[in-house]
């Protein structure tokens, strides 16, 4: 059980850093075949053993299973949504607590140059190495390096209530960057969700072929699983922060890069 969450996991990750419309199609293959073969010889079974239509027991089941996958998809594109504006919001508190420190840094001219140098490695290496997947552990270690170069600059500041806030600042900065990184590459979803919307999603479009013995229910069955895989799709996507096109944009660092002279 354990390696199939794996690769949920895996599967869901690569999703994530395709684009949309690449997504999208992978998605959208097996509500297909649900949509038309397997539609077929559903139908064709049930005609085979002249099935009958429960106009009761069918209407009922229907309704507590539409609500049963809507309450949970709603439940997954929610958080997931709640996760992605998180990340945003890290990201930009980070930049501020950087101009927060550049700011304080500017009150002792001599060590004025030092500081934005520490600093604008610091960002640089957080740009460009901590969102990428094969870079991100030794991006990390970088990031760390230029934190505490920029911590020992802080220890020598003169004024005492210069020095404490830019010491409260440069605590916030790693605890902000602690976060980024824990959702970074970690989904806020477990894989056993993923399996059991999808596990719905199917056993809602079963159930609507069966309601629909007539061909306009290839009409029906097409634009719902059609309806599933954007919104599955859109969930995946949202899934990790920083990867694909609906990824936290990181403007707000390239901003502070261009305030400060290169090192």
């Amino acid at each position: 059980m354990r390696q199939l969450f794996e690769s949920v996991t895996d599967v869901s990750l690569w999703l994530a850093s395709q684009g949309f419309f690449v997504a999208l199609v992978i998605g959208l293959i097996p509500y297909l075949l649900i949509s038309f073969p397997v539609q077929y010889w559903i139908r064709r079974l049930l005609r085979k053993h002249e099935f009958e239509n429960n106009d009761f027991a069918f209407p009922m089941v229907a309704g507590i299973l539409n609500g049963v996958t809507g309450l949970t998809i709603a439940f997954v594109v929610v958080t997931l949504w709640n996760h992605h504006r998180e990340q945003d919001a890290i990201l930009k508190k980070e930049a501020q607590v950087i101009e927060n420190l550049h700011m304080d840094l500017r009150h002792d001219a001599g060590m004025m140059k030092e500081a934005e140098r520490a600093l604008v490695l610091y960002v640089q290496t957080v740009a460009t190495m901590e969102f990428n997947q094969e870079t991100r552990q030794q991006g990390s270690e970088d990031a760390v390096k230029h934190l505490d170069e920029i911590y020992e600059i802080v220890q020598h500041i003169r004024e005492p209530l210069t020095r404490s806030h830019a010491m409260n600042e440069l605590a916030a900065l790693g605890s902000l960057r602690h976060q980024r990184l824990s959702g970074t590459f970690h989904s806020p979803i477990h894989p056993a969700l993923w399996l059991t919307v999808v596990l719905l999603t199917f056993l809602t479009l079963i159930n609507l072929i069966l309601f629909n013995p007539k061909k306009s229910g290839y009409v029906a069955v097409s634009v719902a699983s059609l309806a599933y895989a954007l919104i599955l799709t859109l969930a995946n996507q949202l899934e990790y922060p920083y990867l694909g096109p609906l990824s936290v944009s990181i403007d707000p660092l390239f901003l502070l890069l261009q305030k400060y002279d290169n090192p």
